[in-house]
């Protein structure tokens, strides 16, 4: 009886740790696709985008967002956030205002949601590549 009790615990543990590993590749994985998809933002040339409103989405495993992106007379006129996956707290919104003032998708990712403010930038980035003409 003792020996099914502690195969079943050490089954059960065994699990435990692969899930846990499982869990802690995945989060690297996410985090080094948003590194390296932001690390390719530049600042978009809105004399070559067209006006119109234009959808972009980017995210990996928990972070994740889309947005339209409404441009008129080469300014970004409205950002939306139509979809947005993220741990509570960390929506990082504030990078939106930053986008609309700075008009562009490069801008300083809020503090402590660094991942969901990239995640937002490359979202953005991609909507606006769609205009270019």
């Amino acid at each position: 009886m003792l020996k099914k009790i502690l195969i079943t615990v050490g089954v059960i543990l065994l699990l435990i740790v692969l899930g846990v590993g499982l869990l802690m590749y995945r989060l690297a994985g996410m985090a080094g696709s948003i590194e390296k998809e932001s690390a390719k933002l530049t600042k978009v040339d809105l004399k070559k985008v067209a006006d119109g409103t234009y959808v972009g989405s980017f995210g990996n495993f928990v972070v994740s967002a889309r947005v339209e992106v409404t441009v008129k007379n080469h300014r970004i006129k409205k950002i939306t956030l139509v979809d947005q996956k993220c741990g509570p707290g960390y929506e990082a919104r504030v990078t939106i205002d930053r986008m609309m003032k700075a008009q562009s998708p490069k801008v300083d990712a809020v503090t402590g949601a660094s991942s969901s403010s990239r995640t937002l930038m490359v979202a953005v980035d991609r909507a606006l590549k769609q205009g270019i003409r």
